[in-house]
């Protein structure tokens, strides 16, 4: 909708939600589960497993019971969570081969070696994952069979190519789950990141970008621009012409602003009418040299609707990075504040400062 009377914002735009969560805090919020649901049970597999000669298994599983506490105390804090899960995996698939070779676990053991291909590619994702699922698919494999021989003596063959062929079934199911588990996510994101008219990012993807753009400018000490763009009479263009001219409008100017932007900026459709364009590494001088470019390009553009041509121009306020606000909130509000003293001076001008 058109803003005649637009007054300066008092929505606090820190408060921007969060669109998905990201492959980090996916993969934290399954371990949160896996690592309970794996010490209690590996501390039950302990106790019962104490009554044999052999201790070794029983401690190890103890071991892993204790390692899976440690794990969940220090989960929301560490970053390293993929270094802890490849320990918990390696420590978890040594245990079985152990039981295996021993003959702690009996036959049991590859029972428990089929549950590494999910649990792998679950936690760690189809490169890491997959490499720990085939080193430990051999060595289980093999051990196994070296554990379990025919009745003379020598190799299973007919054991050596169930075992295998139950593997790498197992492998490849896992396998085409994350992949497309990976996949859905992220057309999901591309979905969510998207104004659907436009092609261009939206409003919900802003506030992430800018605290991006803030961590690497402030660590190189440069200044990047803020500019908001509002169409002119955007309510009386859509009366007048109907919203299929008004969604024309709003693709072409897209299409221009993208035309005169360059790979590195950032281009938001943060409301009906309204853009908000990132340009890092930009000054507010070299800002207000590309909003004049846009903006005389964009009052000489005529797109043709229904046998006739549509006119309209913009208003823009420019807002720059430290100078005019070092946080979010404050930078956005001073470009906005800026665009509504462009439109009160009688629009299809830009405002860059007082």
């Amino acid at each position: 909708m058109e803003r005649q009377e637009k007054q300066p914002p008092s929505q606090s735009y820190s408060e921007t939600p969060v669109m998905w969560e990201d492959d980090a805090a996916y993969r934290r919020t399954l371990l949160q589960i896996i690592l309970w649901v794996v010490a209690v049970l590996v501390s039950a597999l302990s106790l019962s497993n104490l009554h044999h000669t052999d201790k070794t298994v029983s401690m190890m599983e103890a071991a892993i019971a204790i390692y899976c506490l440690v794990f969940l105390l220090r989960l929301q804090h560490t970053a390293k969570t993929t270094w802890w899960t490849s320990g918990l995996m390696l420590i978890v698939g040594s245990v079985i081969i152990y039981g295996m070779y021993s003959k702690g676990l009996y036959t049991d053991g590859f029972y428990w070696l089929l549950l590494m291909p999910p649990a792998n590619m679950l936690l760690l994702g189809l490169v890491l994952g997959g490499i720990f699922t085939l080193c430990f698919g051999v060595l289980g494999v093999a051990v196994m069979v070296w554990a379990q021989p025919s009745i003379d003596g020598t190799l299973d063959t007919a054991l050596l190519i169930n075992a295998s062929v139950s593997y790498l079934f197992l492998w490849a199911m896992s396998h085409i789950f994350e992949f497309k588990r990976a996949q859905m996510v992220q057309r999901l994101r591309e979905i969510a990141a998207r104004d659907p008219l436009t092609g261009l990012h939206n409003r919900l993807h802003l506030e992430n970008i800018f605290q991006q753009i803030v961590k690497s400018h402030a660590s190189e000490k440069q200044s990047f621009t803020l500019l908001l763009l509002d169409i002119d009479h955007f309510k009386h263009l859509n009366d007048e012409n109907g919203h299929e001219a008004g969604d024309l409008i709003l693709c072409q100017l897209s299409q221009r602003m993208t035309f005169h932007t360059r790979q590195s900026d950032w281009l938001f459709r943060v409301g009906g009418e309204e853009f908000c364009i990132l340009l890092p590494t930009t000054r507010k001088a070299q800002a207000m040299e590309l909003a004049e470019r846009l903006r005389n390009d964009i009052q000489q553009l005529k797109p043709y609707f229904h046998k006739q041509t549509l006119q309209f121009t913009v208003s823009m306020g420019l807002a720059e990075w430290p100078l005019d606000g070092k946080d979010f909130d404050t930078l956005y509000r001073q470009a906005d504040m800026r665009l509504y003293q462009a439109k009160a001076r009688g629009r299809n001008q830009t405002v860059a400062g007082q």
